[in-house]
């Protein structure tokens, strides 16, 4: 069904002088992100032409045919740490007993230093012969960057947590993925466990997404699926694991799926992540001293792996019939 997701205006929580402003938007985006777990993300200061050349690019790459050489030379099986091109049908079950349609190319930070400890952080892999492609891109991930320090700030502040707490640990070596997801159409009635990417929480603090073509499809706590109703140039906020971990449960981490589509969809999924070697455990302030915490202490890079491990071994257990 669709229903309206609540609109957070950044221009307004930006706001030095008009405080009541600013703290009207503020209990917006608190009330939205405990009642919810998501919301939309408007006035960001963001270009419109910076999110249309990156779809742009986006389009290119993805229609070029799978035997391409300029696709395969991107392919994830040449990079450091998965970045670089996934085709159609390598995308992990993150639910039991499903298939993926969608084929994404990742990347992060550009950092020439490579981590070889836990992989957070590296050089990205990006087609040959595309450099229009390189500079869209990564121009489109900078700009969210910046909504992402904003955003994390927001939440130290309405979650009366220590200035910096979440956001000075969000730097260029976080593992701070990117994603351009391709959905194809499928003019077929699908398997009943065929999705575009099947119900799952995303590993990070939170997500900022966009979408071009409508399909994307948020859980509220009650159970309801509901499909996002946003335009192109607004940002689709929903918190993650680590975000629900932090507060003891306070704010849940979003369920979202992609059913299957009769239109081809395009859209751009930014993990915000903290560096991936801090520890993130429940705070006090969100404990029920009768109760003790819910969750226990995870890295952010063990909860990253922790996660794409049991959606790998849900896909092989379904290659395996």
């Amino acid at each position: 069904m669709l229903d309206k997701m609540q609109r957070i205006n950044l221009s307004n929580l930006a706001q030095s002088d008009d405080l009541g402003l600013k703290s009207t938007e503020m209990i917006k985006l608190k009330n939205s992100l405990i009642k919810d777990s998501f919301c939309l993300l408007t006035d960001h200061g963001i270009d419109e032409e910076v999110f249309d050349n990156a779809y742009l690019q986006s389009k290119l790459f993805h229609s070029l045919p799978s035997d391409n050489e300029i696709k395969q030379a991107a392919h994830y099986r040449h990079a450091f740490a998965s970045r670089g091109w996934s085709p159609e049908g390598e995308e992990p079950a993150y639910s039991p007993n499903t298939k993926a349609t969608c084929s994404a190319f990742d990347l992060c930070y550009e950092v020439e230093e490579i981590d070889k400890e836990f992989e957070s952080y590296g050089p990205n892999h990006w087609p040959p012969q595309m450099p229009d492609f390189k500079k869209a891109v990564y121009d489109y991930y900078l700009n969210i960057s910046k909504i992402e320090k904003g955003i994390a700030g927001y939440l130290e502040e309405l979650l009366e947590i220590d200035k910096g707490f979440i956001s000075s640990k969000m730097t260029e070596k976080s593992p701070s993925t990117m994603r351009l997801i391709y959905y194809p159409a499928l003019t077929k009635e699908p398997d009943e466990n065929l999705f575009g990417i099947s119900a799952h929480t995303d590993y990070e603090v939170f997500t900022l997404l966009t979408q071009r073509q409508k399909g994307s499809q948020v859980q509220k706590p009650n159970g309801e699926w509901i499909e996002v109703e946003c335009g192109p140039y607004e940002i689709i906020m929903m918190a993650g694991d680590m975000t629900e971990v932090m507060t003891n449960g306070k704010i849940k981490a979003t369920p979202h799926r992609v059913p299957p589509t009769k239109w081809e969809r395009y859209s751009i999924t930014r993990f915000c992540a903290i560096d991936g070697h801090h520890v993130v455990a429940p705070l006090d302030q969100f404990i029920d001293p009768k109760v003790g915490p819910k969750y226990k202490p995870i890295s952010q890079i063990k909860n990253i792996n922790d996660g794409l491990a049991e959606a790998s071994a849900n896909a092989d257990a379904m290659a395996n019939g």
